[in-house]
């Protein structure tokens, strides 16, 4: 019978029987190596209030909770996603920021300066002033 994934959606290879863990979200059973792990942080301080509670210079403690799930629920709450075939044969490891794009800022390139224009025959020029200048005062250049 072919195998959907090589490692049978397993970390623990050829290793035997290995400990058992529960899903924070559903409380299901599953093996240790097959959980999907994500740490995230959490405060206890609503954030509206911690911004406000900071800007008077107050520290806000910020703890950091591991949460274990199934495979079901991870997939469910959006932490990874279902890979086509050609995905799950690549040996690439998949990286969590691939999995959700970031938003990304646009690089704006440095401000050059324009170009001196041709004088036009309307315009007078003196000796050492810009072209560009219309006012008729002479600009020193050091």
């Amino acid at each position: 019978m072919p195998k959907k994934r090589k490692n049978r959606g397993r970390h623990k290879g050829d290793k035997g029987k290995e400990s058992v863990v529960y899903c924070d979200n559903c409380g299901k059973m599953i093996p240790r190596s097959k959980a999907v792990r994500v740490t995230v942080p959490y405060s206890p301080i609503p954030a509206d209030l911690a911004k406000e509670l900071e800007k008077q210079g107050a520290i806000i403690p910020r703890y950091y909770i591991t949460k274990t799930y199934c495979i079901n629920c991870a997939i469910y709450l959006g932490v990874i996603k279902v890979r086509s075939e050609d995905e799950r044969k690549s040996r690439k490891p998949i990286l969590r920021s691939q999995q959700r794009p970031l938003q990304r800022l646009p690089v704006t390139a440095p401000a050059t300066p324009a170009p001196p224009q041709a004088p036009t025959g309307n315009e007078t020029t003196q000796a050492g002033s810009n072209p560009t200048n219309t006012s008729g005062d002479a600009q020193t250049t050091k």
